[in-house]
């Protein structure tokens, strides 16, 4: 599958720009929309924990704790002309975040596929705080005359 990139939009942390999905058919008075970011959880029921992203003014309230890596879903549900419950959804993962804007690549059709596909920014971003300053002094003053701790 090509991975696309969708920029959206956001202020406040509040994000104002969704990605399009099919509109429920007829169903508009009786369909709903969310964003969640989810995560592997092997305690939930489906294998995958959820985060609800709160409406907002203009959107959605992004969380506080949104990182780069993780896997946002997007979805839109409705009730059939038989009273059952469908949905679709989609689901990437956030490649890079500014203070206008929150990079998200996608679509994939399983949360799993969009966690593997950020795994390599998720290692890369891990390794960088390895070697940042303050732990390289640590380090430096824990290893004293070069020969490690006993």
């Amino acid at each position: 599958m090509d991975a696309s990139e969708f920029v959206f939009r956001h202020a406040g942390g509040c994000l104002i720009e969704s990605p399009d999905l099919p509109a429920p058919p007829h169903a508009a008075d009786r369909s709903w929309r969310w964003a969640a970011t989810v995560w592997a959880d092997q305690h939930a029921s489906d294998g995958w924990g959820v985060l609800e992203w709160l409406p907002g003014e203009r959107g959605w309230e992004l969380p506080m704790t949104t990182a780069i890596g993780d896997v946002v879903e997007f979805g839109v549900g409705w009730i059939n002309t038989h009273g059952e419950t469908e949905c679709v959804r989609w689901w990437g993962w956030i490649e890079r975040c500014s203070l206008r804007a929150l990079v998200i690549v996608g679509p994939y059709d399983h949360p799993l596929h969009a966690s593997n596909a950020a795994r390599g920014v998720v290692d890369e971003v891990r390794l960088s705080q390895l070697s940042a300053p303050d732990i390289d002094d640590v380090v430096a003053s824990m290893l004293g005359d070069g020969r490690p701790p006993e």
